[in-house]
């Protein structure tokens, strides 16, 4: 609540800054038509209060008071650019039916501008500042896991290493039946429950699913009384959290699994926007990919394009499309192998496609005929798929849909030779929590990271 009310005044505080600074900015810098004289400024202030309250409705509106909306990311700037946009829209049907004074439709596009600039700036730099609090303990619930499962460690070993949350770790108390995980401080034994609750003024209890019922039974009750917060971690949950969601039957609460998004409609809608996306893309730019094939043509011997088996959807194989950025028959020697970082391997010009990404433009054409998609898991090669298929859990689940030409794993960082357990987890995410909009943050990230030279 307390950050929710910082969030708020905050909030209010842009707005009303937005709405003055666009006025000053408007009327007393930019040059006046021949002929008019500065308006008034009192009619430009007195609505102030009243479009701070509107604006910070349609904020509300648009959950950015809520949990979610704790962390600032490219979701966050979306809901705020919609929120900055729904409120223009109605300010602007206001100002026209409004006779009683003429407003500067310019003033309240650049009051739009100062706002949502204002919006983004100072969420960062609170949630920046919470963050430092949170994981110094101060604001967040004090919590203490219960349990070795495989649920009760992965959660230890996010609140220790993941980004800062509402809940600050003190320790663990293993049931004996597993190994906590590596650096997390273990507090005592099930018989030391609630010594170890009063001692360390825990607020939040999370219990794994390998506490034996009776005396998850038992503690659960216990804390109810003494107001300690409970959370239970059941075993099902190993299997993924994110593909696990709440539901009742006849009254009855029950765990029920995601059902695959990508069906019917939702799976055509996604194929018409990649064949007009990459369709654009290939007739728009085609100059520039032309100049690149020549470049590539006179500084490396060898053909323009790289071709390579990779599987894809339903693991049927097809034929991905590079423009090369090594030299020829790079893998005669080694076989199979990921590229490494300052990869001997890579030409100069070569570099300069990866660091880019521009050598992945030529799968537009594997998108248009339909072997892969703009958005979706990167496709690995049948070498690479059959060894992962044997050693990672779920890999497989990544072929329900098109291989991407870029994917939720990749803009997280997650690309060429990293943990690929970790990659299959976000591809999975991608795939259970589908939608357009989802798609079109992935394709931004991507951009923003090309752009920045981030996308090697």
């Amino acid at each position: 609540m307390p950050f929710t009310i910082i969030l708020v005044s905050l909030d209010a505080l842009v707005i009303a800054v937005a709405l003055i600074g666009a006025y000053f900015f408007r009327f007393g810098l930019l040059p006046m038509p021949p002929g008019i004289g500065q308006p008034p400024f009192e009619p430009y202030l007195y609505p102030v209060p009243v479009v701070i309250v509107l604006w910070l409705i349609i904020l509300k509106a648009l959950g950015l008071y809520g949990r979610r909306r704790r962390n600032f990311g490219w979701d966050t700037i979306f809901a705020l650019l919609g929120a900055v946009l729904l409120g223009l829209v109605f300010l602007g049907a206001v100002g026209f039916v409004y006779r009683g004074f003429s407003y500067s439709r310019l003033v309240l596009a650049i009051a739009g501008t100062f706002a949502f600039l204002g919006f983004c700036v100072a969420r960062a730099a609170a949630v920046q500042v919470r963050a430092r609090l949170l994981r110094k303990g101060v604001g967040a619930k004090r919590t203490l896991v219960v349990g070795t499962s495989v649920a009760a460690n992965e959660l230890c070993r996010r609140l220790l290493a993941g980004p800062a949350s509402d809940y600050y770790l003190v320790g663990v108390i293993p049931t004996g039946e597993g190994e906590p995980e590596e650096g997390c401080k273990v507090l005592g034994g099930l018989e030391d429950f609630f010594d170890v609750v009063s001692r360390e003024k825990v607020a939040v209890v999370f219990f794994g699913g390998d506490v034996p019922d009776q005396v998850l039974l038992d503690l659960v009750l216990e804390c109810d009384l003494k107001g300690v917060e409970v959370r239970i971690l059941p075993s099902a949950l190993e299997l993924m959290a994110s593909k696990i969601h709440a539901d009742e039957a006849l009254g009855v609460p029950v765990f029920a699994l995601r059902q695959f998004r990508l069906t019917g409609f939702n799976r055509f809608l996604k194929r018409a926007v990649d064949v007009v996306f990459a369709g654009f893309l290939l007739v728009a730019f085609s100059p520039l990919w032309a100049v690149m094939a020549l470049i590539i043509k006179l500084t490396s011997p060898g053909p323009v394009l790289y071709r390579q088996d990779r599987v894809g959807q339903d693991g049927r194989p097809f034929e991905l499309l590079k423009f090369r950025s090594m030299r020829q028959d790079a893998e005669a020697e080694t076989g199979p192998v990921f590229a490494q970082a300052n990869d001997e391997r890579v030409t100069l010009f070569g570099r300069f496609l990866r660091r880019t990404s521009l050598d992945e433009i030529p799968q537009l054409f594997n998108v248009l005929k339909g072997d892969m998609s703009v958005v979706g898991p990167r496709p690995e090669r049948p070498y690479f798929v059959e060894k992962f298929a044997s050693d990672v859990p779920r890999y497989v689940e990544r072929h329900k849909v098109k291989s991407g030409m870029t994917g939720w794993a990749q803009v997280n960082g997650l690309r060429g030779n990293t943990s690929i357990a970790q990659r299959v987890e976000y591809d999975l995410y991608y795939i259970e929590n589908w939608s357009l909009l989802f798609d079109l943050k992935v394709i931004l990230r991507t951009l923003a990271q090309v752009i920045s030279g981030k996308g090697q």
